[in-house]
């Protein structure tokens, strides 16, 4: 089966963006599963008007202000990105929570990926790596292959 390439995206931990990736002068490629991941969760989703209960117990109240999310999520049916950025807003005295939080954020994120067909199964674990450091294993499992394609992300958030 044919690798099917998309605009390669490198993630800077000291900026915390993702940028295109730029090889000899020109924009590079990689695998276009790795380019959906990182849209999908690095991409700020807009948040709900009222925080679910999971959110709640992170001490993730209701968002009075910016709700951030993509301006073309209003011409969607479903919201593109994921709402980890609403993590600095959690508390990190209850850290189970937390982690249980970021896991279904990550699931949301990327349940397009199954609904579209693009991948069979997705695993997700989330763990803490060390204070204000999660980390994320995220397994997806495209049709036709039965070994998944892992990717591992950590990122620190502020507060968290």
């Amino acid at each position: 089966m044919t690798e099917i390439k998309d605009i390669g995206i490198v993630w800077s931990n000291d900026t915390g963006k993702g940028e295109w990736h730029i090889k000899n002068g020109d924009i590079a490629t990689d695998h276009a599963l790795y380019s959906a991941v990182m849209v999908s969760l690095f991409s700020d989703r807009v948040a709900p008007l009222e925080p679910s209960q999971k959110e709640k117990n992170a001490a993730i109240g209701k968002i009075d202000g910016d709700r951030r999310g993509w301006w073309g999520d209003m011409l969607r049916t479903e919201p593109i990105g994921s709402r980890l950025w609403q993590l600095t807003r959690a508390v990190k005295a209850d850290r189970t929570s937390i982690t249980a939080l970021a896991q279904d954020m990550i699931y949301e994120a990327l349940s397009w990926m199954t609904e579209d067909g693009l991948v069979n199964a997705i695993n997700v674990e989330v763990s803490w790596i060390k204070s204000g450091l999660l980390g994320f294993k995220i397994e997806l499992i495209e049709p036709r292959q039965y070994n998944p394609k892992v990717f591992l992300f950590s990122w620190a958030w502020e507060g968290v």
